[in-house]
């Protein structure tokens, strides 16, 4: 058996070459293999129009909205038409009240419908979209007696054009255009109260 003396300085070098080893080892350790690709994706969306609307509407016309248009006074109202010319002589006095002077014309009562469509339209390239509004069954009967009311005309607005077609660049999917219907209605034969049907409009929305 022998006995080996190690001098502090030779233990010293044989730990750092041990520690340097070691650092060789992780170095020079495998990477996993990997493989790296990149995919370019096109998509190809069509010339789309898509039109919201309501299929039915049904509306109440309260007799406040009734006395404000017919007298400009809300609900059942009695109207002060003004001063009479004096009496011509005798006991007849003909106040002359004209029917054709009062306010209100029950034969082209417009009734706005508010936030009537939304359109969302996809096109070329500073494409333009247009929308159109036709009266397609203008009559509206009474539903228990032979009294009518009439849709005489239809007209679309989206806060800057008002007509029977208006036109505005194609909006996209996100932020539709928006807008009201205005209907003028010929109430002359609505002679009895109650529920009148089946008056029809129709929009159209088109790519141009």
């Amino acid at each position: 058996m022998t006995n080996e003396h190690r001098s502090p300085r030779r233990a010293a070098s044989i730990g750092l070459l041990a520690l340097g080893a070691c650092a060789l080892m992780l170095a020079t350790a495998p990477v996993h293999a990997q493989a790296v690709g990149a995919t370019d994706v096109d998509i190809t969306i069509p010339d789309i129009v898509i039109l919201h609307y309501f299929g039915n509407v049904d509306i109440t016309i309260g007799s406040n909205e009734f006395g404000t248009f017919l007298t400009g006074v809300a609900g059942d109202s009695s109207v002060d038409e003004g001063i009479a010319a004096p009496a011509a002589g005798g006991f007849t006095q003909n106040l002359a009240i004209a029917p054709s002077a009062l306010t209100g014309d029950p034969s082209a009562a417009v009734l706005t419908l508010q936030n009537a469509w939304a359109v969302r339209a996809v096109g070329n390239a500073g494409a333009q979209t247009q929308l159109a509004v036709s009266v397609t069954d203008g009559t509206l009967d009474h539903a228990t007696s032979a009294a009518t009311m009439a849709i005489s005309a239809a007209v679309v607005d989206d806060g800057t054009s008002n007509g029977a077609t208006i036109t505005f660049n194609a909006p996209g999917l996100f932020a539709p255009e928006t807008g009201d219907v205005e209907l003028t209605l010929d109430m002359t034969n609505a002679t009895d109260a109650g529920e009148y049907q089946d008056g029809v409009f129709t929009l159209t929305a088109v790519n141009l």
